[in-house]
């Protein structure tokens, strides 16, 4: 499984403003993702939905969690340093969308 088949999947789905890939351990000696923690961050959506649609629709032979927030829960967020957010927005990568905003 690599990146790109797993952003494809999030991208059916539904329509974020970005999808950062966080957390993703590696098959030993390639670069194909035996598990992997997304964030997914959009403008508006009713998370319990969206998160029970990703959950059955994208089948992966991996194990995929999925984080979701607002846009502007984001923002907001991101100005506190200690948040896990921010953690994710200083550790994690893009896959999807701007690569930095704060």
């Amino acid at each position: 499984m690599n990146r790109e088949d797993l952003l494809k999947s999030v991208l059916s789905c539904c329509n974020p403003k970005r999808v950062i890939l966080y957390g993703e351990k590696f098959v030993v000696d390639s670069h194909d993702l035996k598990s992997a923690d997304l964030c997914i961050i959009l403008d508006q959506c009713d998370k319990k939905k969206l998160l029970s649609k990703l959950y059955l629709k994208i089948t992966m032979p991996i194990p995929v969690q999925f984080l979701l927030y607002s846009t502007e829960e984001w923002h907001r967020l991101l100005q506190d340093s200690g948040s896990y957010a921010s953690a994710i927005e200083k550790k994690g990568t893009v896959l999807y969308g701007e690569k930095a905003q704060g």
